[in-house]
């Protein structure tokens, strides 16, 4: 992927397409049953790193609990709102991900509560920092 200066990014860099979210099924479930997770609340953090290289460094899922949350809206609310926060952050993130290297991300809330988009923002970007360094100490 092309290395452009954090002050300058083009407008695809900030966008999230279909291509980055992980909406395959079978895909979903090697992630779940991945070994590498970590907790930075309010979120659980899977990850799966792959060799296989893919059209983007990351993709993406976020999984809210029913049981926490009843209302479709709320749960819809915090993944809009964590999806926003990992856009925003995500050219940033991509320039520490080894080239020829997909990971795949699943973002499980924990919280009970609906988050605020600074205090999410916060968490994204802390958990964006370690991811790297944990891919490394793995491989």
């Amino acid at each position: 992927m092309i290395s452009f200066p954090i002050s300058y990014q083009p407008a695809f860099m900030y966008s999230l397409s279909k291509a980055e979210r992980l909406c395959s099924k079978i895909l979903f479930e090697e992630l779940l049953t991945s070994e590498i997770s970590f907790v930075k609340y309010p979120f659980r953090v899977v990850l799966k790193d792959s060799s296989i290289p893919g059209e983007y460094p990351a993709r993406i899922a976020i999984s809210v609990s029913k049981k926490k949350f009843k209302r479709a809206v709320k749960r819809n609310r915090v993944k809009r709102l964590t999806r926003e926060a990992y856009r925003l952050n995500k050219p940033e993130f991509y320039q520490h991900i080894i080239p020829g290297h997909t990971v795949d991300i699943l973002f499980i809330y924990l919280d009970q509560n609906l988050p605020v988009f600074s205090k999410t923002e916060k968490a994204i970007k802390s958990v964006l920092k370690k991811i790297p360094s944990l891919l490394s100490s793995v491989s």
